[in-house]
C-alpha cells in the first residue's frame, strides 16, 4: 500500500464502520430497544389462539403509519411547548390516538389526534393550536400531503 492510498484506505473504513454502528456525518441517533419486563411477568402472559378480533393492518398500511409516526414524533426530537409541564405531555407518545384509512391500494391517510385528559393538565391554561395531524401516505411510504 502506497503512502497516498493509506489516509484514504484509513478514511473509509472510519467512516463505513460509522455508518454501522448508526453514527452518521450527518447526525446521530442510537435506537432504544423495548423495555423487556422480568421473567416472572413475562411467563404469566397467555398468548391468544386467534387474532379474529383483533387490529388488522396489512403491509403498506403499516409501512404509512411508520412513516406517518416518524414524520409526526422524529426519534431524538425536541418537544419545544409554552411551559415543561406540556412539552413533557407532548413528548409522551400514548397521549395520541391514532386513525388510519385506506383510501385505495395506494393511498392512506393517518391522522394524530391527542387525549389531553392523559397528560393530567389543565388544559384551560393553554391554547393549542397544532395538536391534530393528518398525513397522507403513497403506497410506497411517500409522504404526500400533511394537514
Amino acid at each position: 500500500m502506497s503512502r497516498m492510498t493509506r489516509p484514504l484506505v484509513l478514511a473509509l473504513v472510519a467512516c463505513g464502520s460509522s455508518m454501522l454502528t448508526g453514527c452518521s456525518l450527518f447526525g446521530y441517533y442510537k435506537y432504544k430497544g423495548a423495555e423487556r419486563a422480568p421473567p416472572t411477568e413475562a411467563e404469566k402472559v397467555v398468548f391468544p389462539n386467534s387474532y379474529e378480533k383483533g387490529v388488522h393492518l396489512d403491509g403498506p398500511m403499516m409501512v404509512a403509519l411508520e412513516v406517518a409516526r416518524n414524520e409526526f414524533m422524529p426519534p431524538g426530537a425536541k418537544v419545544e411547548a409554552h411551559t415543561e409541564q406540556m412539552a413533557q405531555c407532548l413528548r409522551r407518545r400514548d397521549i395520541y390516538d391514532v386513525s388510519i384509512l385506506k383510501a385505495d391500494d395506494n393511498l392512506y391517510f393517518v391522522n394524530f389526534s391527542p387525549e389531553w385528559a392523559r397528560c393530567n393538565i389543565n388544559m384551560e391554561n393553554f391554547i393549542i393550536l397544532d395538536g391534530e395531524v393528518t398525513y397522507a401516505i403513497d403506497g410506497h411510504g411517500r409522504v404526500l400531503a400533511v394537514q
